[in-house]
């Protein structure tokens, strides 16, 4: 399966700004990697909840506890970082 969706990691999101991820944690003004793990799990779930929308034979319900897990995880990193731009349609 395909999966088509404009940012899938962490580093796709912040190119999308021209940001980079301070890989080696030497540099302050690049994101921190903490900061770029935290993106990474929202996006998880992202492709998560696209993958599980376009198969069969479970519960519908799997998408929904996704997308709760999904919510939690946004609340926190705005919480601790920034807002949470949503660059994709994984619906």
């Amino acid at each position: 399966m395909h999966v088509n969706l404009k940012v899938s990691t962490s580093e796709e999101y912040f190119l999308q700004t021209e940001r980079e991820i301070d890989w080696e944690e030497e540099n302050s003004f690049k994101i921190q990697l903490k900061q770029a793990q935290g993106l990474q799990e929202i996006l998880a779930t992202e492709v998560s909840i696209f993958m599980l929308r376009r198969a069969t034979g479970f519960c519908g319900s799997l998408v929904d506890t996704m997308a709760g897990v999904r919510r939690k995880l946004i609340k926190k990193y705005e919480n601790d970082y920034e807002t949470y731009v949503e660059y994709n349609d994984f619906y």
